[in-house]
């Protein structure tokens, strides 16, 4: 075992990725090697790959003197571990990676600035056995699949979005701007807030301040504000409706992490919120007409028995958002998917409405593409004029989440799951969150515990994660399956298996049809299965687990 092959990235663009062999080293007293079983291509590796040091997280590398290797969602075995940690990690023992890594205080994602998964081996040393928040590697037995190991990590993402908790309070020892429109006193607020005396708290009142009442100069009063205060606050309460100007200029207050609250009742009409800033800066707006600004009656779990809306599920991150949605205890009454139409929305269709059907279960699916602006129309007629419990947005797309937030039901919430770049934004009624109760969020990658809690659902049998794999190729087709992702050619996952040399590139229906023996241990004749994973690494030399399930 003197090499392994890994792909390593020196710049932007598929011209930058090359197949290169390296020394493959023992790992030192402290450190693990690892054989990587299989490693799923995630659209956040195209970013790196369109980006190159341009990435926000590799800005100052210089790539061509110190190549990257991408890959993180993993799974691996450990072929040789060192004296100190020979005793936690033994040889033999199967992991998966959270690879979102901190390291004192530094982030070096695994697959990023730590070498990843598009190798046959790699070492994992300190920065993922003894992180900050303990070791990144959560043990995997042998009831899974290399694919349903690897695979969790996507879909810890998609777990993270409904185990969203935001903020209940303000920010501890943060700094708050408070702005009192109407007849408020700044005693009856604090009664109101727990916490409020433990903050630096910034009060304007409109009797003072008469420009918090006049649109003409809000822009520049909150622009001076902004001056003086640069680091911005972390939260902006707002007592009494405010105006659309002074709606919009205070949002641009918000610290990373910030709160807007509001109460009040009525309508500022649409004004232009940044909504990339919810999804990767992680804002959050609130309200209520009175009361507790910061209080929310529900959660960012699907409402139970109610009418949720998938926009553009077709690919593998919106099937796994319905997936789970049909794995819920109490799954919505309605799902309502609007996708272009075509093979992913024709997948759609094959995947999940029968089953859906079988639950008693409304499954509605519309041609976003062919229907246009009618779509709203449709999906409004659909939830009875009511509107939607839940709407689940899967594509980056700042309009589209203008258009869906007017069909939120009261009390409903919308999950800004693909983000919008910081900065884009939408025409937003912010009136509506302390009016009608409506809520919108985002989150980007996921949590040891998210991870933990997939990982504990699949080896429990109740989701089957492997499902959404598309397409499987060995290490040499990376590229090609890059590509593929990239142009959006797959329904569902690309799977790498890197020590399958000779596997090309391959759907699972071209498998099933050079290969009767695959053909036959895949669910429903169409879908990846740990048996079919088991009859791929024999025929290609791939090194199978003993004793997969089919989960």
């Amino acid at each position: 075992m003197a090499s392994t092959w890994c792909w390593e990235l020196s710049g932007s663009g598929l011209d930058s990725l090359a197949l290169v062999e390296r020394e493959l080293r023992s790992p030192g007293p402290d450190e693990l090697l690892v054989r990587i079983d299989a490693c799923g291509i995630c659209f956040s590796d195209i970013k790196i790959l369109n980006l190159g040091p341009a990435h926000p997280r590799l800005q100052g590398r210089d790539m061509v003197a110190e190549p990257i290797v991408m890959g993180h969602e993993a799974a691996m075995t450990v072929v040789e571990a060192g004296s100190a940690v020979s005793e936690r990690f033994p040889v033999g023992s199967r992991y998966l990676i959270q690879a979102d890594v901190y390291f004192q205080g530094r982030g070096m994602a695994f697959g990023y600035l730590l070498p990843g998964g598009f190798s046959q081996y790699q070492i994992i040393g300190r920065e993922i056995l003894d992180g900050d928040e303990g070791c990144y590697l959560l043990p995997v037995t042998d009831r899974l699949s290399h694919a349903q190991a690897a695979l969790c990590e996507p879909w810890a993402c998609v777990e993270a979005s409904y185990a969203y908790q935001p903020r209940k309070s303000l920010k501890p020892g943060g700094r708050a701007l408070l702005l009192l429109l109407d007849m408020y006193q700044i005693e009856q607020v604090a009664d109101e807030l727990p916490g409020f005396r433990s903050v630096t708290v910034t009060a304007l009142t409109a009797m003072t301040n008469p420009w918090l009442s006049d649109p003409s100069r809000a822009r520049a009063e909150v622009k001076a504000l902004l001056d003086e205060n640069p680091g911005g606050f972390d939260d902006v309460l707002i007592y009494g409706l405010p105006n659309p100007t002074l709606a919009t200029a205070a949002a641009t207050l918000l610290a990373p992490g910030g709160v807007l609250a509001i109460q009040g009742q009525g309508e500022t009409g649409p004004i232009p919120i940044d909504v990339g800033s919810v999804h990767y800066r992680n804002h959050w707006y609130t309200g209520l007409p009175t009361g507790n600004v910061y209080r929310w009656d529900r959660t960012a779990e699907l409402a139970p028995r109610g009418v949720a809306w998938f926009i553009g599920a077709g690919g593998p991150i919106g099937q796994m958002h319905i997936e789970r949605a049909l794995t819920l205890p109490s799954p919505p009454s309605k799902i309502i998917i609007s996708q272009n139409g075509g093979a992913r929305l024709d997948d759609l269709r094959q995947r999940f409405a029968a089953r859906a059907a079988e639950m008693g279960i409304s499954f509605v699916t519309f041609d976003a593409r062919a229907l246009g602006s009618e779509l709203y129309d449709l999906v409004k007629r659909e939830t009875g004029g009511h509107g939607c419990d839940d709407i689940c947005v899967v594509v980056p797309n700042a309009e589209v989440i203008e258009r869906a937030y007017t069909l939120l039901a009261p009390g409903g919430g919308m999950n800004i799951f693909a983000g919008v770049a910081v900065g884009a934004e939408a025409r937003i009624d912010i009136g509506a969150v302390p009016s009608r109760g409506v809520r919108m969020w985002g989150t980007s990658g996921s949590s040891i515990a998210d991870l933990k809690n997939v990982l504990d659902k699949v080896e429990a049998g109740g989701l089957a994660t492997d499902r959404v794999v598309a397409a499987v190729g060995g290490l040499p087709a990376l590229k090609e399956g890059l590509h593929a992702v990239r142009e959006g050619v797959f329904v569902g996952k690309t799977l790498i298996y890197p020590h399958c040399k000779d596997l090309p590139l391959l759907t699972v229906e071209e498998l099933a049809e050079r290969h009767p023996e695959i053909a036959e241990v895949l669910f429903n004749g169409r879908y990846w299965t740990p048996e079919a994973e088991t009859a791929l690494l024999k025929l290609y030399g791939g090194v199978p687990v003993e004793t997969p399930c089919a989960g």
